[in-house]
């Protein structure tokens, strides 16, 4: 079975809400990009089977589920594609909307549900420091002229979300580390994702990073 989805409402602009909510230790997902799931286990299986029928969005989170940690983080993601397995299992890609703050866990459903607030960056634009953020657009240009067709990066610097979302989608293409990307996700200073993009910019420079 092959379910197309493609655009639909969803609770993207909501500050806070509940969602269920898969917790997978190997697999970092940034808001505007892609990422392929398997879904083997039972209790996801059923959490699978209600987002298809609701409105397709789940918070995917790599922090190991549990009820006294404060601070887990996820991505609030919507399903775009589900491919169904003769065994049960299923095959879809998630697409990240948001990063979002784990509240407390809500419901008696066999999967988790958890309510969520939205989690913002902690830098306001006006005060962010300009040259740096001219730098890295910059980088970027120069980075997609190097590359070519095949790594397309558009840096605007209208506002910290497209910033944050440019080096996001730079590091989930470029950098392998698990530990790194979720050091990386859960960061929310502006100006430090920019100086740390702008290092992995330079790192591939110099042919240390393949892309």
């Amino acid at each position: 079975m092959f379910d197309d989805l493609i655009e639909c409402s969803n609770n993207i602009q909501t500050e806070a809400g509940i969602s269920p909510v898969m917790f997978v230790s190997n697999a970092v997902l940034f808001p505007g990009c892609l990422i392929p799931i398997r879904v083997f286990e039972s209790r996801y299986r059923m959490m699978l089977k209600d987002v298809l029928c609701g409105n397709r969005t789940f918070i995917l989170s790599f922090h190991t589920e549990d009820l006294t940690q404060q601070g887990m983080t996820g991505s609030l993601g919507l399903v775009r594609s589900c491919v169904g397995q003769r065994d049960g299992t299923s095959i879809l890609m998630l697409e990240g909307l948001k990063r979002v703050l784990l509240q407390q866990r809500v419901g008696e459903t066999p999967y988790p549900a958890w309510e969520y607030q939205t989690s913002h960056n902690t830098d306001d634009f006006e005060m962010l420091d300009k040259t740096l953020v001219e730098n890295l657009r910059n980088q970027i240009q120069q980075l997609n002229k190097q590359v070519g067709s095949d790594f397309e990066l558009y840096c605007s610097t209208e506002s910290v979300f497209e910033i944050t979302s440019t080096c996001d989608r730079l590091i989930d293409i470029t950098i392998h580390s698990l530990s790194f990307k979720k050091e990386f996700f859960n960061c929310l200073s502006t100006e430090r994702k920019i100086k740390q993009t702008l290092d992995v910019i330079d790192t591939i420079n110099r042919g240390a990073i393949k892309i």
